[in-house]
Parts: C-alpha cells; structure tokens; sequence
C-alpha cells in the first residue's frame, strides 16, 4: 500500500469537509424545525464555516456567495442575542 503524496493530502481534508458540512446544516435545518435554539444558530454557524472554507479551497463563487454572508448574518444575531 502507497502512502500519500502530500498533494493528495488538502483534497482528502476538504472531501471530508463537504460530507461534514452538508451533514452539519441538515442537521441545523432539524434543529430549526423543532426551535432548540441557540443550538441551532451554533450548528448552522459550524456548517457555513465549513462550506466556506470549502467553496474557497475549491474556488467556487457560487459556495461562497451562499455561505461567508451566512457566517457574518450568524454570528451578528449570536452577538446580538447574547451580547447586545
């Protein structure tokens, strides 16, 4: 069995990023549905991170248009609720 070269290495972390993150903001949709917040502010908050890191390791504008707004609109109403 060959070892992976260190190029092959960012793509096995962002492929595990994409499965993690799709599962992450399906499960904040859940959350949402049943209203267990801020649980599932937090839950939303990882998943669009995760994408976004995604959308920009994959240069894809169109992950990036959809998720890095979600993080800033997120973490303002945590502030918000928590700290305002």
């Amino acid at each position: 069995m060959e070892k992976s070269s260190d190029s092959e290495e960012p793509k096995n972390i962002i492929f595990f990023l994409k499965y993690f993150s799709a599962c992450t903001i399906v499960t904040a949709i859940c959350l949402h549905a049943i209203n267990i917040h801020p649980l599932n502010v937090l839950v939303h908050l990882i998943g669009a991170c995760t994408w976004s890191i995604v959308g920009f390791a994959w240069k894809e504008k169109s992950i990036l248009l959809n998720f890095v707004p979600q993080v800033f609109i997120l973490s303002a109403g945590l502030i918000w609720t928590y700290l305002g």
